[in-house]
Parts: C-alpha cells; sequence; structure tokens
C-alpha cells in the first residue's frame, strides 16, 4: 500500500476507534475501560497493521470491564473531583491556591488515566494496571507533560468546535499509546 494511503487509512482508523470510545463513554464510569479497548485497538494496529472491528472493541471493552475498579476508579475521581471543585467555589479561605492545586493533581490524575489506558491488556488487572500508571506518571514526567497537553489542545479544540467531540478520545487514546511505545 502505497504510503500517502496508508497514512489517510491511519487517520480513518484513529477517528474510528475514537467514535467507539466515544459511544463506550456515554456513561462517563465507563471512560476507562472504553479507553483501554480503544487502545488495545491502537497498539494493534501501530503494531500489525490489524484493522479494529466494532466486535474486537465490544469484546475488549467487556473484558475491560470484568474488574469493578475500571467503573469505582472514573467513580471516585468524579466525586473527589466534584468536592474539591465545591469547596474552592464555595469560599474556601485559601481557595486560589488550593484550586491551583486542585487543578495539578487533577491533571496527574488524569495522565495516569490514559497511562492505564494505554497500560492496559486482557490478561492484566487493573490495580497493578493503575499503580504501574501511578509510578510511569512520576517517573516518566515529560511523558505524562505530553498527555497533559494532549488533553489541555484536545480540550480547546472541542470547546472551539464541539462536533470534534465524537472524535477527541481517539487522540487521547493516539497520544496515550504514543507515550506508553514511545
Amino acid at each position: 500500500m502505497k504510503t500517502q494511503y496508508r497514512s489517510l487509512t491511519l487517520l480513518a482508523e484513529v477517528l474510528f476507534v475514537g467514535l467507539l470510545v466515544c459511544a463506550a463513554s456515554v456513561f462517563v464510569m465507563t471512560s476507562l475501560a472504553a479507553a483501554a479497548a480503544g487502545s488495545v485497538l491502537l497498539a494493534e494496529v501501530a503494531a500489525d497493521g490489524r484493522t479494529p472491528s466494532v466486535r474486537r472493541f465490544a469484546r475488549l471493552f467487556r473484558a475491560a470491564l470484568a474488574h469493578p475498579v475500571a467503573l469505582l476508579a472514573p467513580a471516585g475521581l468524579l466525586v473527589v473531583g466534584a468536592v474539591d471543585v465545591v469547596a474552592v467555589l464555595g469560599g474556601l479561605p485559601g481557595g486560589r491556591v488550593f484550586g491551583a492545586v486542585l487543578g495539578l493533581v487533577l491533571a496527574a490524575l488524569m495522565a495516569a488515566g490514559l497511562r492505564a489506558a494505554a497500560a492496559w491488556r486482557p490478561d492484566r488487572h487493573w490495580p497493578a494496571v493503575l499503580a504501574g500508571a501511578g509510578r510511569g506518571t512520576v517517573s516518566d514526567w515529560r511523558g505524562s507533560l505530553g498527555l497533559v497537553v494532549a488533553v489541555v489542545v484536545v480540550a480547546v479544540v472541542v470547546v472551539q468546535a464541539p462536533a470534534f467531540v465524537v472524535v477527541a478520545p481517539g487522540l487521547l487514546v493516539l497520544a496515550a499509546v504514543a507515550v506508553a511505545v514511545r
């Protein structure tokens, strides 16, 4: 296959995976499992040139949801983030400083979540994957910074053009897979 057509095929596959991840993440609680399934698909595309399919995504998604931690991790992040934001907006003394620290912590947690999604495979258990992603977030701070920048760029694009929300998760999963592979 010619190089120019392969690059267009890769773009289409990333956008397709983004659409699948977005659809599976409609319930925010399933976002970690959806990103993990999407990262496996993109890793297979990069390694073998294997074309992603809905059936393969569904199998991986079910496998990722098999452990309750896949649902509890996003729920915990949402609850803690919501309580902290309410505390800052409610006039907490030192709220500006606390808000900045909260922003950094949430950015680190998002980077760790993306790293965990990229590291998950059907034969790995979520607690070990999340622990490794936490260590990787700190030890590979350059990769974590790259993931945070990717999140910010995708957020800006989605705010400016909301139609991109359906393919944005694929771009974040691609960034996570790229950081994991490098």
